[in-house]
Formats: structure tokens, sequence, C-alpha cells
């Protein structure tokens, strides 16, 4: 299957959640999410299995979690991305290795999380790049500030841990410093609260391409407590 085989589901003026395929659509501007209605991991429109539950947030083309859910066929995937061509290329992923761990979110991010996420279902999170708004004046649109630390709290199991990926050392900043004085997190690693370096952490389009370009990569990881 290729990428340009998925179709989008609906109209603007139809649009609504909708699992499809290996696919939850989160509509923008959609103003009855919480009424969504749970379906439990079990159900065979997503794993049809209960299973470890890792996600990853800014999920991309899909690189990073293809290689993670054909090397764990153990563990339930999520793929979280809010941007349809990205999406179609994930889907095409697990079409064409006929992927049954692993399932995707066409949404953003804290929507997804806030309206459809139940409480203490996550053993894992990774937010691998997410888009850093470097200049002063756009740093409100960023992703990791409150509330989506709390809302993570909230759906991750105690002891569990997210993992957070940045080539920005301001956002990298931001991120240590908020993450640390958060009563529902602590950070696994010393002052600064992040590495440089981690061996076999897995590939990325983002983390390839920041790579070639000399830039340092900024791994951090939290625990829930």
């Amino acid at each position: 299957m290729k990428p340009k085989d998925l179709k989008f589901p609906f109209s603007w003026e139809e649009r609504r959640p909708l699992i499809m395929d290996h696919i939850l659509y989160i509509p923008k501007y959609f103003e009855h999410q919480k009424e969504w209605g749970f379906p439990g991991w079990d159900h065979p429109d997503l794993f049809g299995r209960d299973a470890p539950l890792h996600l990853e947030y800014c999920a991309g083309n899909g690189a990073w979690i293809l290689e993670k859910a054909l090397a764990h066929p153990e563990i339930n995937w999520i793929a979280v991305e809010k941007r349809f061509e990205r999406v179609r290329k994930i889907w095409s992923k697990i079409r064409n290795f006929q992927l049954k761990n692993l399932f995707v979110v066409c949404g953003e991010a804290l929507t997804y999380t806030t309206h459809y996420l139940p409480p203490d279902c996550l053993d894992a999170a990774y937010v691998n790049f997410p888009d850093p708004w470097p200049k002063e004046k756009h740093a409100k649109n960023r992703l990791l500030q409150e509330p989506f630390f709390s809302e993570m709290a909230r759906v991750c199991k105690r002891g569990s841990e997210v993992t957070i990926v940045t080539d920005h050392q301001g956002y990298a900043t931001q991120v240590t410093e908020s993450m640390s004085q958060h009563p529902q997190w602590e950070s696994a690693f010393a002052p600064p609260h992040y590495v440089t370096e981690w061996k076999n952490y897995g590939a990325s389009y983002f983390g390839d391409l920041w790579q070639q370009m000399g830039l340092t990569i900024y791994y951090m990881q939290f625990r829930c407590r």
C-alpha cells in the first residue's frame, strides 16, 4: 500500500471522531470531544488485546515507532501525529508490514490526551522532536508545558517514564525546569537533567537530519510518581 491510497474519511461538515483501519481521526474545532466513548484496548477496532501500552507523540512519518513495533510485538504502540500527510505514511507502513500492534491517532496531542485517553493507561510515552517554536513570541504554542504535563501524569501509570527528545537547547532547558518542579514528575537524570548520547535509542527522520547537520540532541526522561 502507498500513502496516497489512504483517503481522508469525511468532509469538514461531517467531521467527527472516527476509528477506521487502525486510525483514530480527531477532528479540529470539534465541540463534542468529551462525548467520546473509549471502547477499550481489547476492542477489535483498536488492538484486540490487553498488553503494555507505549505511545509516541510527534510520530512524523513513523520511522522510529515502526522500528519499535517490529522489535517488540508484545507491546501495543500508539503513534500520535496531527498532519494527515504523515499519518498516511505511518498507515502504509502498518499495512505493508501487517502490524497489529501499531495504531495511529490523527489529531493534536493535547486534545487526544485530555479527551481520549483513560487514566493510568500508559506504561511509557515518548515525545520525539516536538516543534520548538523557537521565537519567543511563539513559545506559547509549545506542546511541552502545562496543561500537557499534568494530563500526562493523569494518563501515565505510577512509575512509568516519559522520554523527551529535542535538538533545541532552549526547549530542553524549559522542559527540564518545568518538569523538575512538577509535583508528579521526577527526572531520571542528575542536573542538568538531560544527556546528549543515548545508544540504540532508535532512528527517526528528524533525529537523523539534525545529527547530519551536526546539531546536539538532548534526551530527557521523567518518572511519574
